[in-house]
C-alpha cells in the first residue's frame, strides 16, 4: 500500500526512527531519511531511496538543506530528548530543552514544509509520541510534559489540515528496547528492572513493533484515521 509513496522520517538514525525508516523501505517507499549526522545517514543508505542532513535546532538551515526535498506523501516526525531527573533536581533548563526537542522544533519544521509546499494534499503526518504523554512517570517531569504537548499540537493540527484531506496523528510507544531504552534502564537496579519488565502483559517492544503501526497510518487503508493516538504499548496501560 505504500509503493512508490514519498515518505520523509525525521530522526530517521534513531533507534525507533531507523526501524520506521528500513520497513517503510521494505514497503516499497520512496523513503528519505533525514537526520543530522550525515555518517549516519550514509550508513542508511541501503534503506533509503535519498536522505537529507538537517538540524533541527537550525532552522535558518531548513531552507537551503530541504530545497530538493520532493513534495511528500507521508512525514514521521520521530526525534526527542529523555532526561530522568526529579522534578527538584532537574536544571532549570531542563522543561524548556525538552519542549525545544521534543516539540517546538518538530512543529516549527513541519510548519515550514506545509508553507513551502513540500507537504502534498492527502497526505499523512505521524508524530511519534509516547505512554508518558497520557500517564505520569517518575523523574519524567520534562518528558512527560512535552508528549503530552505534542498530543494537544496533533489534535489541532487535525482539524487546521482536514480541508487538504491532511491526516495527523500520533504513535505512542511503551518501553521499546531501542532509542531511549539505555537511558531509561540506566536508572533502575536489576530488581526494580525486573519488576518493570512484567508490569508489560507481552513484554517489552522492539523497534519494528512502532514501526508496522506507523506505516499503516500513513497507508491509504488509515484514509478515514486522523486526530488518534495509537497507543502501542504491549499492554502495560491497562494492566
Amino acid at each position: 500500500m505504500l509503493k512508490d509513496k514519498v515518505i520523509a522520517t525525521l530522526g530517521a538514525t534513531g533507534g525507533i526512527g531507523s526501524a520506521i525508516q528500513k520497513h517503510l523501505h521494505r514497503q516499497g517507499a520512496k523513503a528519505i531519511a533525514l537526520g543530522r549526522s550525515p555518517q549516519k545517514l550514509e550508513a542508511l543508505k541501503g534503506h533509503s531511496s535519498d536522505h537529507c542532513v538537517i538540524d533541527l535546532l537550525k532552522p535558518a538551515d531548513w531552507e537551503v538543506n530541504l530545497k530538493d526535498l520532493p513534495p511528500l506523501d507521508g512525514l514521521v516526525l520521530c526525534s526527542g530528548v529523555l532526561d530522568v531527573l526529579p522534578f527538584r533536581a532537574a536544571p532549570v533548563g531542563t522543561l524548556a530543552q525538552s519542549l525545544e526537542v521534543n516539540v517546538n522544533a518538530p512543529a516549527m519544521l513541519l510548519r515550514h514544509l506545509l508553507r513551502t509546499g513540500k507537504i502534498k494534499p492527502g497526505a499523512s503526518i505521524v508524530f511519534i509520541g509516547s505512554i508518558a504523554g497520557i500517564r505520569g512517570a517518575i523523574g519524567h517531569s520534562a518528558y512527560t510534559t512535552s508528549k503530552a504537548a505534542l498530543l494537544g499540537l496533533m489534535h489541532t493540527l487535525a482539524l487546521e489540515l482536514a480541508g487538504e484531506k491532511i491526516r495527523v496523528n500520533v504513535v505512542s510507544p511503551g518501553l521499546v528496547e531501542a532509542g531511549m531504552f539505555t537511558a531509561v534502564r540506566a536508572t533502575m537496579t536489576d530488581t526494580e528492572y525486573t519488576t518493570y519488565i512484567k508490569s508489560y502483559p507481552l513484554g517489552l517492544g522492539q523497534g519494528e513493533d512502532i514501526a508496522g503501526p506507523v506505516a499503516f497510518l500513513l497507508s491509504p487503508d488509515a484514509r478515514w484515521i486522523t486526530g488518534h493516538n495509537l497507543v502501542v504499548d504491549g499492554g502495560v496501560t491497562v494492566a
